[in-house]
C-alpha cells in the first residue's frame, strides 16, 4: 500500500495501525461466533426452542452469504472511512433493537439486516489486514488468525452469553457487544482519512432482484431444513409450501444469472477440479463437526455435568483447534502437499468419532473424554485454513470472488443440513431404541424387577403406593430414554468414523486413479 495512496491518517504512528485493525475487527468477529454457537448446547440454557435458535442462527448466515453478492460494489463506491462508520453505526443500531424487542417477526428481521452488515464491516477490514501485513504469507497468516477465532470464538461467546445470563440478563451479551462496537467506531473516526483504495465507481446494474431471489431461496431452504422435523415433514402443508419456493426461487436465480448483463455469481468457477473437490470435502468436513452438540448433550441429559463444568471442559477443544491450526500453517508455508495436509486432519477427525463412540456409557470420567474433544479440535484446525486455501490458491483473478463465495455457501448449507440431519437421526434412532427397551417392560422380567424394587422401595418409604408407582415409572422412563440416547449416539458416531475412513481413503486414491484414467 503505497504511501501517497495512504487510507490511514498521517499522525497515526504506523506500528499502532495493525493492532488498531484486530482489535476493530473483534466486534464482527463475536456477531460471527453467536451465529456459530452450538444451538442445542445454547438453547438449553436460554430456554429456547432449539429449532427456534436454530433458524435465527441460520438465516443471519444465509443473508451473509447473499450479502457477498454486493459488498463489493458498496467497497467501491463509498470511502473507506464513511463505510466503515455507517456499518459500524449500522450494528450499533440493530444490537440496540434486539434488546428493546422480543417480538419473533422484529427479532427476524433485525437479524436479516445484522448478517450483511457484519459481513460488509468484516470483509473491508480482513484484506486491509491482509495488506499490512507485507509478507508472501499474509493470506495465510490472515486466514488462519480468522478461522482460530471463528473455530473457538463460539465457545468464549457461549461462556459470556452463560455469565451474561445468570448474573444480568440476556442483554448483557448485546450490550457488551455494542460497547466493543462503540470502540471500534472511535479507532475508524482516529485511523482512517477519506482516502480509497480503489477509483470510484458508479452504483448501477447492482443485482438486486437476483439477490432477492436468492434470499427467498436460502430463507425457505432454512425453514425446511430446521423446522421438517416438528411439523412432520411433507406431512404439513408449510413445509411443502416452502419448499416450493426454494426450488422456484433458486430456478428463477439460475435463469437471471443466465440472462444478466452483470451476473453476481459466475457458475464457470464449479468447472474447476479444485474448487469441486474443495466444496466436497468442505461438506464432509462439516458433516462430522455438526455431531459435536451430541457430546454436550449427553453431558448434560445423561451424565448430569453442570453446564459451567461443560463449559470448561471445551476449552481442551478449543486447545486442540490451536495447535491444529498453527500445524496447519507451518505446513503450508512449508509448501507441503495439501493432500496428505487433508489425510493427516481426517485422520484425527476419524480417530475422534470412533473415540467418542465407546464414551457413551451411563457414567465416564473426564479423563476419558479429554483426548477425543482434543483431536477432534485438532483435526478441525488442521483442516479449515488449508481447504479455504485449496479452493481459492489456483483460480483464475476473475473468479477468486466466485470461489470464495461458493466456499461460504457450502458452510452455510453444511452447517444447516448437519443440524437437520443430526437432529431427525438422533429423533428416529431414540425412539426406536426407547420402542425396543420398553417392550421389555415385563413385571416378570428378572431385569425389570431389580429396576423397579430399589427405586419402587425408596419412595414408598415416603410416598403413597400410587405416588410411589408414578415416580417409579418416571424414573424408569428416564433411565430409557438415556440409555436410548446413548446406543444412539453410539450408532452415528461409529457412522460418522466409517464415513471419514470412506473420505480418508477416496482422498488417497483420487489422484492415482485419476491419472490413469487420464492416460487411458
Amino acid at each position: 500500500m503505497q504511501k501517497q495512496h495512504s487510507i490511514f491518517k498521517t499522525w497515526i504512528p504506523e506500528k499502532f495501525i495493525m493492532p488498531l485493525l484486530v482489535i476493530a475487527l473483534f466486534p464482527q468477529v463475536m456477531i460471527l461466533t453467536v451465529f456459530s454457537m452450538n444451538s442445542t448446547f445454547t438453547a438449553s440454557f436460554l430456554d429456547i426452542d432449539v429449532d427456534d435458535i436454530q433458524f435465527l442462527f441460520s438465516i443471519a448466515y444465509a443473508t451473509i452469504v447473499c450479502g457477498m453478492f454486493i459488498h463489493i460494489r458498496f467497497f467501491q463506491y463509498f470511502n473507506i472511512r464513511n463505510y466503515l462508520l455507517f456499518m459500524n453505526l449500522l450494528n450499533i443500531v440493530v444490537l440496540f433493537c434486539l434488546t428493546l424487542t422480543t417480538n419473533t417477526q422484529l427479532i427476524f428481521i433485525l437479524r436479516l439486516i445484522q448478517g450483511p452488515a457484519c459481513l460488509f464491516e468484516g470483509c473491508i477490514l480482513v484484506p486491509i489486514i491482509m495488506a499490512k501485513l507485507r509478507t508472501e504469507n499474509s493470506k495465510m497468516i490472515a486466514y488462519s488468525f480468522l478461522y482460530v477465532i471463528l473455530l473457538t470464538g463460539d465457545k468464549f461467546t457461549t461462556a459470556l452469553v452463560k455469565f451474561a445470563i445468570e448474573h444480568y440478563n440476556h442483554n448483557m451479551i448485546v450490550y457488551t457487544i455494542i460497547s466493543f462496537h462503540i470502540l471500534t467506531l472511535i479507532i475508524y473516526a482516529l485511523v482512517f482519512n477519506h482516502g480509497r483504495l480503489f477509483p470510484k465507481k458508479p452504483m448501477y446494474q447492482l443485482g438486486l432482484g437476483g439477490i432477492f431471489l436468492i434470499t427467498i431461496a436460502l430463507i425457505s431452504a432454512v425453514y425446511v431444513l430446521v423446522y421438517g422435523k416438528r411439523y412432520y415433514w411433507f406431512e404439513s402443508s408449510r413445509i411443502n409450501f416452502a419448499l416450493g419456493m426454494f426450488l422456484f426461487f433458486s430456478g428463477l436465480f439460475i435463469l437471471h444469472q443466465r440472462y444478466a448483463k452483470r451476473v453476481l455469481f459466475h457458475f464457470s468457477v464449479l468447472k474447476s477440479e479444485r474448487v469441486i473437490l474443495g466444496l466436497i470435502m468442505f461438506f464432509c468436513f462439516y458433516m462430522l463437526r455438526s455431531c459435536m452438540g451430541n457430546i454436550y448433550n449427553v453431558m448434560n441429559v445423561v451424565w448430569h455435568w453442570q453446564w459451567e463444568y461443560i463449559l470448561k471442559i471445551q476449552f481442551f477443544n478449543v486447545a486442540g483447534v490451536l495447535t491444529g491450526v498453527f500445524t496447519s500453517y507451518l505446513l503450508m508455508r512449508n509448501k507441503t502437499d495439501f493432500k496428505y495436509i487433508f489425510i493427516v486432519g481426517f485422520t484425527f477427525l476419524s480417530m475422534s468419532m470412533l473415540w467418542f463412540s465407546y464414551l457413551f456409557v451411563p457414567d465416564v470420567r473426564v479423563l476419558a473424554v479429554v483426548p477425543a474433544l482434543y483431536l477432534q479440535g485438532l483435526g478441525t484446525g488442521m483442516l479449515m485454513t488449508p481447504l479455504v486455501m485449496y479452493i481459492i490458491s489456483r483460480v483464475d483473478p476473475s473468479l477468486s470472488g466466485s470461489a470464495a463465495h461458493a466456499g461460504v455457501s457450502i458452510r452455510f448449507w453444511t452447517n444447516t443440513i448437519g443440524f437437520s440431519i443430526m437432529q431427525n437421526s438422533l429423533l428416529y434412532l431414540t425412539t426406536k431404541h426407547q420402542y425396543y427397551l420398553t417392550s421389555n417392560l415385563d413385571l416378570s422380567n428378572t431385569i425389570f424387577q431389580n429396576e423397579w424394587e430399589p427405586i419402587f422401595n425408596k419412595y414408598t418409604a415416603t410416598h403413597l403406593y400410587n405416588e410411589s408407582v408414578h415416580l417409579t415409572s418416571a424414573v424408569i422412563k428416564s433411565k430409557i430414554y438415556n440409555h436410548s440416547l446413548l446406543i444412539s449416539n453410539i450408532e452415528i458416531f461409529r457412522t460418522l468414523f466409517v464415513f471419514s475412513v470412506i473420505v480418508i481413503f477416496l482422498i488417497i486414491i483420487y489422484r492415482p486413479v485419476s491419472q490413469l484414467i487420464i492416460k487411458r
